[in-house]
């Protein structure tokens, strides 16, 4: 047998006396992908961190072409030959597709300066080889989630890594885009990369990789070759029976949606008139009080647009009602003080305060009109809606309240967003893709708050790419092409191939 690249041999992780990686053991092949799964928490994460020269206070070996290393620093990492593609950005914003490719290996003409047409012309090698059509000269601010996914991977692979790890590479992107960098990952391997692929998605995992490892709660559970596995094996090994009996009760929680009884002359919670973002097609919805409306589209197609208009987060034109009162927002906070929440797709830079606890995150929105009387907050009644919020949404957390954001898993940050949002009491929710990047388990815990918010009386508009939460989490779906609702349908006995159809003609 071949020598693995890296073998990791009895690593393990504390966080205090909150210990999270048990004597793991993983090793990665040359010419090979390595899948890495389960749940939220469970400690994968962790793991390539280690592997990142991101924590050095680990325990146990690590081997690199039979030499045993100690990664302390991310620079020692990447000298060895090891790229990691994160689930959360690591981007200059304000810097072009371009510059964030060429970012700490520019190519500078002999007096030093930046050679900029060179630097245009790498990217645009790099991205055509990759078959990726990205903007080489926009800013990476401009670009949907998708197309900064896309710049990412094309940074860690423009890097000619000997093992590249994948952190949910996929969860953001279409599924052509998916296909095209299966595509990547197997010219890769014939090349002899070793990769490491981490996702939630079971069988993308089972398609790209050779080799699979389970974790649960920082042990490994079961390590095989990927072809001796099924979709169902692999979710029963990485399901404890707790998680099992769990979910299945949620699933049965979801199967009877409560309908609410409104009144038959009750205006809708929430109603666009000729409303569109500035610059897009205007469109027409009406939403009413306990109602699930999806916002389904290809990417590009300007869900996102439409739901920050909606928001006060941009310039917009036509008519927004609540209630049946007309209502015009300058900026998020106006449209949150009246009852119009968002819950962003992009957790970390848009969503929550990383460095702050779970409680100043989950009262953060409602801080002022709830928790402030002249300009002083009052912490006891602060602390009280937290640690309400944390049993009623099940965040796990090792402090509770006190607990930073930043050191939960991306499941249960997801849950702290969602519980910011029912805090504030919304009128409406809107949710922009929110379970990307969680584990199935997670997912249908928040398919549940999701649902009880309705069952309150809460309006909610979700934006998601996956088909199928869509058909079973909304009541309607409206189908957004060019930033413009074009068609309203009812989820019921719809299929995921009708839904894509209306999605991509017309």
């Amino acid at each position: 047998m071949p020598e693995p690249i890296v073998s990791m041999r009895k690593i393990e992780k504390s966080f205090g006396d909150n210990k999270v990686l048990h004597d793991v053991d993983f090793d990665i092949m040359a010419g090979a992908v390595h899948g890495l799964v389960g749940h939220n928490g469970a400690g994968k994460s962790t793991l390539i961190k280690i592997l990142a020269g991101l924590y050095d206070d680990y325990q146990g070996h690590i081997v690199i072409d039979g030499r045993e290393v100690r990664l302390a620093t991310p620079a020692a990492s990447l000298t060895a030959g090891i790229a990691v593609i994160y689930q959360e950005f690591a981007l200059v914003p304000a810097f072009s597709v371009a510059a964030n490719l060429a970012l700490g290996h520019e190519p500078v003409r002999p007096g030093g300066t930046l050679d900029t047409r060179a630097m245009r012309r790498q990217a645009a090698e790099l991205l055509d080889g990759l078959g990726f059509d990205l903007p080489i000269d926009a800013p990476i601010s401009t670009l949907s989630v998708a197309h900064q996914q896309l710049t990412e991977i094309a940074k860690a692979l423009g890097r000619n890594a000997r093992v590249l790890v994948m952190d949910e590479p996929t969860a953001r992107l279409p599924p052509a885009d998916r296909e095209s960098l299966f595509a990547v990952i197997r010219r890769l391997v014939d090349r002899g990369v070793g990769v490491v692929f981490i996702s939630h998605f079971l069988d993308e995992v089972l398609q790209v990789a050779d080799e699979v490892t389970v974790l649960r709660d920082g042990h490994v559970v079961t390590s095989g070759r990927a072809a001796d596995f099924t979709v169902t094996q692999l979710a029963r090994e990485i399901a404890s029976p707790e998680t099992m009996a769990r979910d299945a009760a949620q699933a049965e929680d979801l199967s009877g949606g409560q309908v609410l009884d409104r009144p038959a002359d009750q205006p809708p919670a929430i109603e666009l008139q000729a409303f569109g973002a500035r610059g897009r097609p205007s469109s027409s919805l009406a939403v009413m009080a306990g109602e699930i409306v999806g916002l389904a589209g290809l990417v590009g197609s300007g869900r996102t647009s439409l739901v920050e208009a909606v928001c006060g987060a941009r310039p917009h034109s036509g008519t927004l009602l609540i209630n049946g009162e007309a209502r015009d927002y300058k900026s998020p906070a106006d449209a949150a003080a009246s009852g119009i929440i968002l819950v962003p797709e992009d957790r970390k830079n848009r969503g929550l305060v990383m460095a702050s606890s779970v409680t100043e995150n989950i009262t953060l929105t409602a801080l002022e009109w709830l928790f402030g009387r002249f300009g002083f907050v009052r912490s006891r009644e602060q602390r009280a809606a937290a640690a309400q919020s944390i049993d009623l949404f099940d965040i796990s957390s090792a402090d509770g309240g006190r607990t930073l954001v930043r050191s939960l898993s991306g499941g249960n940050q997801q849950k702290v967003l969602i519980a910011r949002a029912a805090v504030a009491t919304p009128t409406v929710m809107v949710l922009d893709q929110p379970t990307a990047g969680v584990d199935v388990g997670a997912k249908s815990e928040i398919y549940r708050h999701i649902r009880r918010l309705a069952a309150k009386g809460v309006a909610c508009l979700v934006v998601s790419d996956e088909l199928d939460e869509l058909l079973a989490l909304c009541d309607r779906i409206a189908v957004v092409r060019r930033g413009q609702i074009t068609r309203t349908m009812s989820s019921v006995g719809l299929t995921p191939a009708e839904l894509l159809e209306a999605m991509s003609v017309g």
